[in-house]
């Protein structure tokens, strides 16, 4: 009991940084329970606890975690693909995301997205040159970013012939 205390005290505490108009309008444009959105919140303060505490205190809930802060989590620090991912879902293409972004790059990951949603995020993030097509040079970064740049040109190549096939 005393467990769930403690995580109904952490509960209250975070209220006070996400106003219950903007957690309502946070459930009502992702696929979270509200519970789930706090848990999100630590998350995204763990990257700057001052900076988001002062801002989101003061109701400012558009402040950005840069690039290279927002790379530091486990689910993207090891990702061949985490510029992109940071691109897609940043509202300005810039890699930097306010809490509104982390969201969203959240959501969409998560088992709750339906598939087609995910699916045009996938095809963002492997449209390398962002053309609206994936290419041959989009296959050929693909490849090359999952093998760590590790294969040679001709191996490349030949792997992208097949699945071009």
């Amino acid at each position: 009991l005393k467990c769930v205390g403690k995580k109904d005290s952490e509960q209250a505490v975070l209220r006070k940084f996400i106003k219950e108009e903007q957690l309502q309008k946070y459930q009502e444009e992702t696929f979270f329970t509200r519970k789930e959105i706090l848990n999100i919140y630590q998350s995204f303060e763990s990257l700057n606890p001052d900076k988001v505490r002062a801002a989101f205190m003061q109701g400012n809930y558009d402040v950005k975690m840069e690039y290279h802060e927002i790379i530091t989590l486990p689910e993207l620090t090891n990702s061949p693909f985490k510029d992109r991912i940071c691109k897609v879902f940043s509202e300005d293409q810039s890699g930097d995301m306010n809490f509104s972004d982390f969201l969203d790059m959240l959501s969409v990951m998560s088992n709750e997205a339906p598939k087609d949603l995910k699916s045009n995020y996938a095809f963002k993030i492997y449209d390398f040159n962002d053309d609206g097509e994936i290419d041959r040079t989009d296959v050929e970064e693909l490849v090359n970013r999952v093998t760590n740049f590790k294969m040679k040109t001709e191996d490349v190549d030949g792997i992208v012939d097949e699945i071009l096939k």
